[in-house]
C-alpha cells in the first residue's frame, strides 16, 4: 500500500509534522511506500538549517525517513515565498510543483493531510 502525506504546517507550531513521522516511520516498517507533499508552510519542515538546541530536529526526523525509502517533496513556489532555496533543503528532499502532488494523490492508495 501506498500512503501520501500532505503537510501543510510548519515544524514546530504544532504537533502535525510529529504525528506524520511517527505514522510515517511505522507504515514503512511495515513494508508500505511512503510519499510526502509539504505545502505552504510545511516546506520549513526540509530546511535544514532549522535545529534548535534541546528541541527535537524535525528536519534530522525527515531525513531519517527519506534513508528509509519515504519520497519528500516540497512546493517549490511555497518554498520560495519562506526563503526556502534548493541548497538548504536536507539530503534527499526535493522541490518542484504541484504535478507532483497531484501524482501523489492518484496513485496512493489513502492520503492523509494534516493543516490548519
Amino acid at each position: 500500500m501506498k500512503i501520501g502525506f500532505v503537510i501543510r504546517t510548519g515544524p514546530y507550531s504544532n504537533q502535525n509534522i510529529d504525528t506524520a513521522y511517527e505514522l510515517a516511520k511505522r507504515a514503512i516498517v511495515k513494508g508500505h511506500r511512503v510519499e510526502f507533499f509539504l505545502y505552504e508552510d510545511g516546506t520549513s519542515n526540509i530546511n535544514k538549517h532549522l535545529n534548535p538546541t534541546g528541541e527535537r530536529n524535525i528536519a534530522g526526523r525527515m531525513e531519517e525517513l527519506i534513508k528509509m525509502g519515504a519520497k519528500i517533496t516540497g512546493c517549490g513556489l511555497c518554498a520560495k515565498f519562506r526563503g526556502i532555496a534548493r541548497d538548504t533543503v536536507i539530503d534527499g528532499a526535493k522541490i518542484s510543483g504541484m504535478a507532483v502532488l497531484s501524482d501523489m494523490l492518484e496513485t496512493s492508495d489513502r492520503v492523509i493531510t494534516l493543516g490548519f
